[in-house]
């Protein structure tokens, strides 16, 4: 039987070189990224850890300043603080500044630099479900908040010829519509009609509402519209199966869950801090595996 000195040296456990990282939302303890990330460094063997910080909202700034002089080299951020960090960054990607939301963070020398991989993580997530068929073709986009706005910036530099963005609440949709006046997006109401006009020439459908994330379905939405070689990407990743997806598969169309886009976003992010994108697949596939096991035991 092995000693436990033994069994220490064998054990992974952070000192004075390992780098530190983390993630800053309230709530954040149901956060997968502090795994994920764990994951990806165990992948390529850097001496790295990543937790979990969660700041309320009135606190943010002050967090931020304080991290830096911790020695902490970078931070994700989730809600609600995307769009509070904004003005607190001395660069800005081209992605943050167009999109209007921070969700990594670099600690530099001449500041903090703030960038968005949400919409690169979507898209890699989507070719590495679905090839690349749907470019050229007009995609149907559900809801108008933050993860809206990330999608929508990732089809129009994709080269999708029109995003149709249905809303509950058409004047949201076309507040956000207005933010890119360079981009092809069409706002609609959310209703049955609407999108019975729209589905039958959208090879994509990409839900970003939280809609799904209790059970909740889309009445509106008529899928056997869409073409028989469409795909239907629901963001919501716990559940993986939600009733959209469900009702994609029984009318013959591709379902995509959204736990792809949290690894491939969390993996540039990685790329971002170290200079090395991880191998994606076999990381997403533990978290799978898990997801499934802890829900079924539910």
């Amino acid at each position: 039987m092995p000693s436990a000195q033994s069994d220490l040296r064998h054990c992974w456990h952070p000192d004075g070189g390992t780098s530190v990282y983390g993630i800053l939302g309230f709530p954040v303890n149901h956060s997968l990224s502090p795994w994920l990330h764990r994951l990806f460094a165990a992948q390529q063997e850097l001496d790295l850890v990543y937790v979990p910080f969660p700041v309320r909202e009135e606190d943010i700034a002050v967090a931020l300043a304080g991290l830096p002089a911790l020695g902490i080299r970078g931070v994700n951020v989730t809600v609600p603080h995307k769009e509070a960090v904004l003005p607190l960054m001395q660069w800005l990607s081209a992605e943050a500044r167009a999109i209007g939301a921070v969700n990594t963070i670099c600690f530099t020398p001449s500041g903090m630099q703030g960038h968005n991989t949400d919409a690169p993580g979507f898209l890699r997530a989507l070719q590495r479900a679905t090839g690349d068929g749907w470019r050229q073709y007009p995609a149907t986009v559900i809801g108008a908040g933050g993860a809206a706005r990330a999608i929508v910036y990732a089809l129009g530099h994709a080269g999708c010829p029109a995003i149709y963005l249905a809303n509950r609440h058409l004047p949201r949709a076309e507040v956000l519509a207005a933010q890119f006046p360079g981009l092809p997006v069409h706002p609609i109401p959310l209703d049955r009609a609407a999108l019975s006009a729209v589905l039958p020439r959208s090879r994509l459908l990409v839900n970003t509402s939280t809609r799904g994330l209790h059970g909740e379905g889309h009445p509106e939405l008529d899928l056997a519209r869409m073409p028989g070689n469409g795909s239907v990407y629901d963001i919501v990743y716990n559940p993986l199966e939600t009733p959209l997806l469900q009702a994609a598969r029984q009318a013959g169309l591709g379902a995509v869950d959204g736990l792809g886009m949290l690894v491939e976003q969390g993996a540039e992010s990685f790329r971002i801090w170290t200079g090395t994108l991880p191998q994606t697949a076999a990381v997403e596939e533990i978290l799978r595996r898990w997801l499934q096991t802890r829900n079924t035991s539910r």
